[in-house]
């Protein structure tokens, strides 16, 4: 899929929606969180995030290696905080 395709299918719904109905709000590859106006987090379906890793596997340095200690930790069912790599 497209980047340019991706952000077609984006959705932006409110922290209060979500709450509300999340199965409902969760529904595109892209979902942006906001609060109050202000972005607050963005919700990535699997098969999304599975695309941004790959292509941004070829980074070098630290963060490369921070992201793939944090895949393979999830993986494992383990939690790794990604908003920290980022």
């Amino acid at each position: 899929m497209t980047t340019a395709s991706v952000l077609s299918k984006e959705k932006i719904v409110s922290l209060s929606e979500l709450q509300k109905n999340p199965g409902k709000m969760l529904d595109a590859p892209i979902v942006r969180i906001v609060k109050n106006g202000k972005e607050i987090g963005i919700f990535m379906n699997k098969e999304e995030f599975e695309d941004f890793v790959e292509e941004h596997l070829p980074l070098k340095g630290t963060f490369r290696d921070e992201l793939e200690t944090a895949i393979k930790q999830s993986k494992k069912g383990e939690g790794a905080p990604l908003k920290s790599l980022i």
